[in-house]
């Protein structure tokens, strides 16, 4: 698994962003716990009424959950594949919209800074999590998507032009086809505010990022 993972505030539910093609069922996120770890495991099955030669061209994203048993508390989280460690994001650290538009609800997959939504989702060193609601999903010209992202770190000046949050400075940047993003420093981390919706004003998407800045 390459994605990042957050955990729940209760400590037992873990979520990561996966990909799978049209000839694979939706991956299963699985974990072996002990007294003292947790071993994660993505598991992957092709279609079995497929043939071989089968072209799977589409993909898929979205977002696969496990319950644990018992609160991940102190234990070692690690890939069961390359016994790398997990550190998870937690989710008590993440920020809500106070206001999005009309017609906005969570998405069961990730739109990161950038419109970067295709695989692989690359999990770094520090816990960062990316939360995104969308409007009229695959419906081209009236879709919309809205996201926030957290990252460990505050960054020393950001790109774009300087603007101010409800006092706190930040950084604005306005990008061809309605896309808007803005990113301040924040207790230890880095946020981004991003918006790709052609029907989206400037004046509304300041508004979503200032509700989430409050």
């Amino acid at each position: 698994m390459a994605g990042d993972v957050l955990l729940s505030g209760d400590g037992r539910t873990l979520t990561t962003p996966v990909d799978w093609t049209d000839c694979e069922d939706k991956p299963q996120l699985e974990a072996q716990e002990t007294a003292h770890t947790i071993k994660l495991t993505l598991t992957r099955k092709r279609q079995s009424f497929l043939t071989r030669d089968t072209v799977c061209d589409d993909r898929h994203d979205g977002l696969v959950a496990t319950t644990l048993a018992e609160p991940v508390g102190s234990k070692k989280m690690t890939d069961a594949v390359t016994r790398s460690a997990i550190i998870p994001f937690d989710a008590s650290r993440l920020e809500r919209p106070h206001y999005l538009p009309p017609g906005y609800t969570p998405a069961d997959n990730v739109i990161a800074p950038g419109g970067r939504s295709d695989p692989p989702y690359t999990r770094a060193r520090t816990p960062s999590w990316t939360t995104t609601y969308q409007r009229n999903r695959d419906k081209g010209g009236q879709a919309g998507y809205v996201s926030i992202t957290e990252k460990p770190g505050e960054i020393p000046r950001g790109n774009g032009t300087a603007i101010s949050l409800n006092g706190r400075p930040a950084h604005l940047q306005e990008r061809p086809g309605g896309s808007r993003s803005a990113t301040w420093a924040d207790k230890g981390y880095t946020v981004t505010v991003e918006a790709g919706d052609p029907l989206m004003t400037r004046d509304e998407f300041l508004r979503i990022a200032k509700e989430v800045n409050r």
